[in-house]
C-alpha cells in the first residue's frame, strides 16, 4: 500500500511540489543518477567525532574520525579508503629507552 499524505492545513501548491520532488527523485534512483551533494560538516555529541564531506575536481570524500572514504564525483560510485598519514605513520613507530 502506498504512503498516505494528509493535506490537513496544507495548500495545494505545497502538496503539487512535494509530489514533483518524490518524482524527480524516483526518476533518478531509476537511472542510478548521482545525487547533488554539498560539503558539510558535523560533530557528534556525544563522542565529539567529527564527521565532514569535501569535494573535488574528482573526487567527494567522506572523512569520518581518521578514516576517509572516496566516491567519484560524477558517478557517485565508491572508489576506495585510507588512513590519515599520521596515524600510519604513528601506529608503525617504535619508542625505544
Amino acid at each position: 500500500m502506498g504512503t498516505v499524505i494528509g493535506n490537513e492545513g496544507r495548500p495545494a501548491l505545497s502538496l503539487m511540489r512535494s509530489w514533483m520532488r518524490h518524482a524527480v527523485g524516483a526518476a533518478l534512483e531509476l537511472f542510478h543518477a548521482p545525487a547533488k551533494i554539498k560539503e558539510f560538516e558535523y560533530v557528534d555529541p556525544s563522542t565529539n567525532e567529527t564527521v565532514y564531506l569535501s569535494t573535488g575536481a574528482r573526487y567527494s570524500v567522506l572523512h569520518v574520525g581518521d578514516k576517509r572514504y572516496f566516491f567519484e564525483r560524477t558517478t557517485g560510485r565508491f572508489d576506495g579508503t585510507c588512513t590519515s598519514l599520521v596515524v600510519r605513520v604513528s601506529d608503525g613507530l617504535e619508542l625505544c629507552d
